[in-house]
């Protein structure tokens, strides 16, 4: 199939990707793709905040919401408390409570931090590429293992 601009509801086996089309010019720009990003964070035995070994969250990729699955327990009661970038820890969760000393499914939880869709802020996207970090309420003792999937919209831009 072409390349083709649908104006109304459209359907698709494969996703969809949505434009802006420029009102002046008429060019398209902007294109906005949905999707997901993945990652899985190792949580030392001692320390609270907790990274990806490299860059993984893209850059201007406005996070909607995280689903939480703790797939090794930390040895100690302990909680994820936020979850954000190298640069800002609570910039995509901000503030829960979430017990990672037992495996499982532990939450779909919006993002309302600053990078994330909180409503108040004009740049929600993060428009450098970082590493997604965790911090827990304390030191987790034996360790373990946080997977997080991201749920939004990738742009070409953080501001359009």
């Amino acid at each position: 199939m072409a390349n083709t601009t649908f104006n109304g509801p459209v359907r698709s086996e494969n996703g969809y990707k949505t434009i802006i089309k420029n009102e002046t010019t008429g060019a398209l720009t902007n294109e906005m793709t949905m999707s997901t990003y993945s990652t899985s964070i190792t949580v030392a035995a001692t320390g609270t905040s907790h990274k990806e070994a490299s860059i993984g969250i893209p850059s201007n990729f406005i996070p909607m919401a995280c689903a939480v699955t703790v797939t090794s327990a930390a040895a100690n009661a302990v909680n994820l408390v936020d979850v954000g970038t190298d640069a800002d820890t609570d910039g995509f969760i901000d503030g829960i409570s979430s017990a990672i000393n037992s495996t499982g499914f532990k939450g779909f939880f919006p993002c309302n931090g600053v990078l994330g869709m909180s409503g108040g802020t004009t740049t929600a996207a993060t428009e450098t590429a970082d590493e997604v970090e965790v911090v827990i309420s304390g030191t987790a003792g034996a360790g373990g293992v946080i997977a997080l999937k991201f749920f939004g919209i990738s742009s070409d831009s953080p501001t359009a």
